[in-house]
């Protein structure tokens, strides 16, 4: 830890004039974090595997909540926590009039599977479950019928290049034949 004196600059301009105007305030600037999810990146093999993991897990989870439901969660990778990572991720949105009654039971199944559940105030039933390094958020609009679910494992390290290619939406045929 390096100590300046107090007539020293430290570099950055609105501290400067901080320890300038008060002199009486002891100010500490920690060194800046590196980017997250800077570790080596992982192998094809560790991203497929582990987006595979959150598809079964999401579609585990919503067949024991909805089993009537023709409705599947989506798996995709995401950008994750840096532009060199990302997420596998697995999401539903669908409309339903028992909504709330589908986050109850997703909350209990959550809790009978060792889940740590939340419940956060706000104008619409929502819950948040960690899980390892899954994370799990679901939200109900009332005034919509809107249910969401999403799943998302922790941040993959993969370069900026494979997240690019890794996050870019499957290509759609065009009409025509093109």
């Amino acid at each position: 830890m390096e100590l300046h004196p107090l007539s020293d600059p430290v570099g950055d301009p609105f501290f400067d004039v901080l320890r300038r105007r008060h002199r009486d305030v002891d100010v500490v600037l920690l060194p800046p974090v590196g980017p997250p999810g800077g570790g080596d990146p992982v192998s094809d093999e560790v991203v497929a595997s582990t987006l595979l993991r959150v598809e079964a897990v999401a579609r585990g989870l919503w067949s024991m909540v909805a089993p009537d439901s023709d409705d599947r969660p989506q798996s995709r990778c995401t950008y994750g926590a840096g532009p060199e990572s990302v997420n596998a991720t697995a999401r539903l949105v669908t409309r339903r009039d028992d909504g709330f009654h589908v986050v109850v039971a997703l909350r209990a199944e959550l809790e009978s599977d060792g889940w740590a559940v939340t419940r956060p105030d706000g104008p619409v039933e929502r819950l948040v479950a960690y899980l390892d390094d899954l994370t799990l958020t679901a939200s109900y609009a009332e005034g919509s019928g809107t249910l969401l679910v999403d799943l998302a494992a922790e941040s993959l390290p993969v370069g900026q290049d494979r997240a690019r290619a890794l996050t870019r939406p499957p290509a759609t045929p065009q009409a025509g034949g093109r």
